[in-house]
């Protein structure tokens, strides 16, 4: 079966951070409403010790320092490790070259494990095997914040359009191998000893009206987190691991 080693398109280590600081108002909106999501449904607490897998440029790791949390981001790609620590690394944020299913710490040392955009690069196989790192290097527990695009939703659509327009790096069947909707997200972490505790989706309408109104497609973000039928481009599930009595 096939095992993804790394970024299989070269990515600029610095791609993420450009999105959400110079791209065009939909872009910046798309990466803010990351951010906007973790606030809203799993924001660390001070002192946490979290992992940001597959942390890019390192936004998200920085975001996370915010909170007071020990932050460790991890990325296969030398150059957005490189870009990352010298942007963001400080006291409690420092960044590891790494792959996402190869263990980065002791077993049961952190609290919180962010990963965001990263499952749907992988394989079935690999993904699940990154579940059960993931399980493994939680305190009991522990939760993990997990994104992924909807295959069940508009994103299909946009997907299309952005490989057509050379809007990105190439993304079908390049850089996204494995396609989810909330049942088979919910199916793999269940099978991988975690409960899940909310399955929500975001990038419905607010992506779309940000070059309108900066402010209500802020607002319409978080709203649309609350939307039972996960209806957006993004599905966004906060995990919670098991403890063995019950798995």
């Amino acid at each position: 079966p096939m095992v993804r080693k790394g970024d299989t398109v070269k990515i600029a280590g610095d791609y993420q951070y450009k999105a959400l600081v110079e791209g065009n108002a939909v872009q910046r909106m798309w990466h803010l409403s990351k951010q906007l999501a973790i606030e809203a449904l799993m924001p660390p607490q001070k002192g946490d010790k979290v992992v940001d897998v597959g942390c890019g440029s390192g936004v998200i790791s920085s975001f996370l320092g915010t909170f007071g949390a020990e932050v460790l981001g991890v990325d296969g790609n030398p150059d957005a490790i490189q870009f990352a620590h010298h942007r963001y690394a400080n006291d409690h944020v420092n960044f590891l070259l790494g792959l996402v299913d190869e263990s980065f710490g002791e077993s049961g040392s952190f609290d919180k494990i962010y990963c965001l955009e990263v499952i749907e690069h992988l394989p079935l196989d690999q993904g699940r095997k990154m579940l059960s790192v993931f399980h493994n290097l939680l305190v009991p527990g522990g939760k993990v914040f997990l994104t992924t695009p909807n295959y069940r939703s508009a994103w299909i659509v946009i997907e299309w359009l952005m490989d057509k327009l050379h809007l990105a790096p190439p993304l079908k069947e390049h850089q996204h191998v494995e396609w989810y909707h909330k049942k088979k997200l919910a199916k793999l972490a269940e099978e991988s000893g975690f409960k899940v505790e909310k399955m929500r989706s975001n990038c419905f309408f607010s992506p779309w009206v940000a070059p309108l109104s900066w402010n209500f497609a802020k607002r319409l973000a978080c709203s649309e987190l609350n939307l039972a039928g996960c209806w957006g481009s993004v599905l966004v599930a906060v995990l919670s691991k098991r403890d063995h009595e019950h798995e």
